[in-house]
Parts: structure tokens; sequence; C-alpha cells
């Protein structure tokens, strides 16, 4: 006898349905930072209803990648260089902690499940299939998380990483398909210093990754301050 079907869990599929399809959008371009956002558009564009639509913005606005304001309504969070600055800063000394713990914490699968992710990606740069890309970045991304086994760190890394993706699309649709494919090397190289418990190679892998270096500062006039994962650790 077939099993009756569940409006509970139906209701939820298509509320992170229509989430991680906005989210792509908006991390994209498809959608434009600083363009106002229209609820009945979004429907009639992405064939979602009302409901799903609003839950997703809700959870876009808690992340901070839409703004809604009352009377005024709902529009795409600009890309600024305070939020530039910001999001890498974070994202360096949480990432860095994550997979530090993820190599004391992980499991072989783990690590095969991180690595993974990178398997399509050859092909996706070859056809410069931009929203593969950033599919195989997400995947990266929240594997390592997972690993950490730490669910608040994994909570607040998705946030992060989703508001770093928006800047990393940017410059990824500009980059040469040479520079595309040595982002694989570059995270791959993460996976090594964590199975070999390098703590100082995490972080050097995870700059080098993330373009970040102690130096680097997008603020003219404001230095930058360097993060180290054995002062975490230790």
């Amino acid at each position: 006898m077939p099993r009756k079907p569940n409006p509970a869990k139906a209701g939820k599929l298509l509320r992170t349905d229509a989430y991680d399809r906005l989210l792509m959008a908006i991390i994209t371009g498809d959608i434009e930072a600083g363009s106002r956002v229209d609820e009945k558009q979004l429907m009639k564009q992405f064939g979602l209803g009302q409901a799903a639509v609003r839950d997703a913005l809700f959870r876009l606005d808690l992340e901070g990648l839409v703004e809604r304001h009352a009377r005024i309504g709902t529009r795409v969070a600009e890309l600024s260089l305070r939020e530039l600055q910001d999001v890498y800063e974070a994202r360096l000394l949480l990432e860095s902690y994550a997979a530090a713990l993820a190599a004391v914490r992980g499991t072989p699968e783990d690590f095969a499940n991180i690595r993974g992710a990178f398997t399509e990606h050859a092909d996706a740069v070859e056809r410069r299939d931009i929203q593969k890309m950033v599919e195989i970045d997400w995947a990266f991304h929240r594997a390592l998380a997972r690993a950490s086994r730490n669910q608040q760190i994994e909570v607040a890394l998705r946030r992060l990483h989703n508001n770093a993706c928006r800047f990393w699309c940017f410059g990824l649709k500009r980059a040469s398909t040479a520079e595309m494919h040595q982002q694989r090397q570059y995270h791959l190289e993460i996976v090594d210093a964590m199975e070999a418990r390098d703590m100082a190679g995490i972080e050097a892998a995870i700059r080098k990754a993330s373009g970040y270096s102690p130096d680097r500062n997008f603020l003219v006039g404001e230095p930058s301050l360097p993060f180290r994962v054995q002062t975490l650790m230790s």
C-alpha cells in the first residue's frame, strides 16, 4: 500500500527549494545587487507559491542578503567594501578553526566527501558553468563545516559562505579558465592539510583559496590583522 504524502514534509521541501533558488539567483547576479524585489514577480519567474517566496525572503533577510523595510519593500543588499572586508575576516577566522576541528574530529569518510565535491569541477570550468561551480563550492565548504562536528559553527559558516559567494561569483565571471582550474588545487590543499593535522598549513591553504593574506585590505588606510589557528587551538 503506497504511503500517504506528508503535507508538512512537502511544504518544507518547497520552502527549501524556494530559498535555494533565490539564493543562487542572488549569488550569480541573476537578481542584481541593490535591485528591488517584487514577490509576485518572483512567484511568476520561479514558479513558486507566495508562502514559499515569503519564507525564502525571510531567511535571506536574516542572512543579510536582502533588506526588508515596512512601506518601502524588499531589495537585494548592495555589495560594499565594508561587507567584503567583514566577510573575509570573519570567514578566515571561523573556517580556519572549523577545519582545525575537522582535522581532529573528521573521519576518512568526511575527508572523502570534502574532496569529492570537486569531482565535476574541471568539466564545469571548461563549460564555464558558473552555477555548477557555485554548487561545487557550496558542497565543499558545507562538508568541511559538517566535519567540525559543531552545529553552531556549521550554521554560522553557512551564512558567511553565502555572503562570500556573492563577491566570489562576481570575480569568477571575470576569471580566466586557468584561474578557475587553479581553485580546485587550492581547495584540495586544505583537505591535504586537514588530513595531516597541519594547523598552520590549514590556515595558509584557506588564505590561498579565499584570496586572503595578512596584508590584504579592501579599506584604504585601515591595516588588516593576521589570525592564527594555533592561537585559537591553544
